[in-house]
This record gives C-alpha cells, sequence and structure tokens, in this order.
C-alpha cells in the first residue's frame, strides 16, 4: 500500500517535469535564433557601413526545426517550429540584402559580404 501510494505520487511530478522540459526547450530555441538573427544582422550592418569589398565569415550553429530562411530587401525572417505553431524571428537591416541560407541543423559559416548598393549573405 505504502508503494502504491509512492507511486500515485510520482505520476504528477513526472508530468510536471516534462512540461517544464518542454517550456524550457522552446524557451532556449527561441532565444538561440534570436541570437543568430541578431549576429547575421549585425555583420550585414558592419560590412555595409564599411564598403565594398568588406567581408565577414560568421560560423554559427542552427538547431533543428527551422522550417524557411526569407533574406529579402532589408528584412531577415527565419521560420521556426513550435509545439503551438510555427513562430517567426524577423530582423530588419540598414542594408538591402541578397542571397540565401540553408535550413538544415548543424554549422554554418555563413558569408556576409558587401557588394555595390547591397549585401550578400550566403551559405
Amino acid at each position: 500500500m505504502v508503494v502504491g501510494f509512492a507511486f500515485l505520487m510520482t505520476i504528477p511530478l513526472i508530468i510536471i517535469f516534462y512540461q517544464q522540459s518542454e517550456t524550457l526547450n522552446i524557451e532556449i530555441t527561441s532565444a538561440h535564433m534570436e541570437k543568430i538573427a541578431s549576429e547575421i544582422r549585425d555583420a550585414a550592418d558592419e560590412v555595409y557601413y564599411l564598403g565594398e569589398p568588406s567581408k565577414k565569415t560568421l560560423s554559427l550553429y542552427f538547431p533543428e526545426g527551422i522550417h524557411s530562411i526569407t533574406v529579402i530587401n532589408s528584412r531577415l525572417a527565419f521560420l521556426v517550429e513550435g509545439p503551438s505553431g510555427d513562430y517567426e524571428v524577423v530582423k530588419w537591416t540598414v542594408a538591402n540584402l541578397t542571397g540565401s541560407l540553408q535550413t538544415y541543423s548543424g554549422i554554418h559559416n555563413i558569408v556576409v559580404e558587401a557588394q555595390d548598393n547591397d549585401v550578400s549573405i550566403t551559405d
């Protein structure tokens, strides 16, 4: 009877643990995506202000769950999978952006290069 009571008391604790760990993983992924987008934006602004032929290479780790990455005009947007639906992380730059990035998880070597009137971002 004591073992049964102890087992019944641990079930809610296990459920709460899994819910909290899922929430924590979502917050970590969201913060990581904000950091990635900010680093790319900052590099784009830096090479834009320095002018052609400025170039900067970033080595960034992309987590799982990135559905798409949009690099157009002065907008850099990541569409990321979340448990309650997809959400978007968007950063705006001073420069006009061109190029594309791949969405696989892992380490990406991203080249940010100033061109005539825009900044090229490639993976």
